[in-house]
């Protein structure tokens, strides 16, 4: 009898691309009726959560393309950034291709963006 042969998860290759969870298209909850004021602060929040997690991409997006600079590589990928303007606009609409776009802008290296 042949000894059992371990079976070993390799890790995906550099560049490999992760399945990508699905998006709603549209919000699933809806909110109970709520006065003006209480409206104005879940927006407030949802905004700085907004601001929050674009500043947090811009600054991944400068650490990988300064990692592949680094290793002699273009600094960017632009079937990546082609694929996540069509997910924008899958999932935005026609504005979400300017969304895209102005994340983009943010993520290019250079100086960070200030946080006032």
């Amino acid at each position: 009898m042949s000894a059992p042969v371990e079976s070993r998860r390799q890790p995906a290759p550099r560049g490999a691309h992760r399945p990508r969870a699905a998006v709603p298209a549209r919000a699933t909850t809806v909110e109970p009726a709520r006065d003006a004021d209480d409206l104005r602060v879940l927006l407030d929040h949802l905004d700085g959560q907004i601001i929050t997690l674009v500043l947090r991409r811009a600054e991944l997006a400068r650490h990988y393309q300064a990692q592949r600079r680094t290793a002699g590589l273009p600094q960017s990928e632009l079937n990546l950034e082609n694929e996540m303007l069509r997910r924008y606009a899958e999932l935005l609409g026609r504005k979400g291709t300017d969304i895209g776009r102005a994340v983009l802008a943010l993520s290019q290296a250079g100086p960070r963006p200030r946080r006032d």
